[in-house]
């Protein structure tokens, strides 16, 4: 259920991305009275962020959220959340609600029942989900080889997130778990460069997700998977 489309720019990846985000989180206010959108961070999606802003949909009518955080501040550079409100949070989008996952608590693992209880404010299944992947195949914040990986892609957990400790990365994370992913009636992998695609298409070719957490995204059957990629 993976299709892979190119496209000749960023300019253009953005511009058709942020048509079809808009496009169906309206059909989700036409048909519910609400909409939902989960988002991920680092420079990749900014520009979509930018032309998501520009979008004249009744944002009111939509909550945000993230894929995963950082357990930092939301007033720190490493943050998601200080990068959506900077860029996504602005112009028409400006009405939308958002929903954090970082709070008090001093590790995401001591802050992850507090946060899925915020995460019930959000009706499931998400519209649209918007997922990265690193050069080490992780997506989210599902790292390969991490203590807690297992558990975050067991899709009977009953679990929505789960603190995480990367071995390839800084600083402890929280992560929605597979199944939270899973629960969407869309899901896109949004990568650039010539990189991230040899990176994508060596986690096509196997099947270990130990190794690359992404693998457990690209090769589900239960919900379709878009992957945008521009060089």
């Amino acid at each position: 259920m993976t299709k892979f489309t190119e496209f000749s720019g960023a300019a253009a990846l953005n511009a058709q991305f942020a048509d079809e985000i808009a496009r169906t989180l309206k059909q989700g206010i036409g048909a519910r009275g609400y909409a939902s959108l989960v988002v991920s961070g680092g420079r990749t999606p900014l520009g979509l962020f930018e032309a998501l802003t520009q979008q004249t949909i009744p944002w009111n009518n939509v909550t945000i959220t993230l894929a995963d955080e950082r357990w930092v501040g939301p007033e720190d550079d490493a943050s998601n959340e200080k990068l959506v409100r900077e860029h996504l949070l602005k112009g028409h989008a400006a009405q939308a609600n958002f929903i954090g996952l970082k709070n008090d608590k001093a590790t995401p693992f001591d802050g992850a029942a507090e946060t899925e209880r915020a995460l019930q404010a959000i009706a499931r299944p998400f519209d649209v989900v918007i997922l990265g992947m690193g050069d080490d195949g992780h997506t989210a914040s599902l790292f390969p080889g991490a203590e807690n990986l297992y558990p975050a892609l067991a899709m009977d957990s009953g679990r929505v997130c789960m603190g995480m400790t990367p071995l390839t990365a800084p600083l402890d994370r929280i992560t929605l778990t597979l199944p939270a992913l899973l629960n969407s009636r869309h899901i896109y992998l949004h990568l650039t460069g010539s990189g991230k695609r040899e990176v994508y298409e060596r986690a096509m070719q196997g099947q270990d997700v130990n190794e690359m957490p992404v693998r457990s995204v690209l090769h589900q059957a239960q919900v379709p998977v878009d992957v945008y990629w521009t060089a």
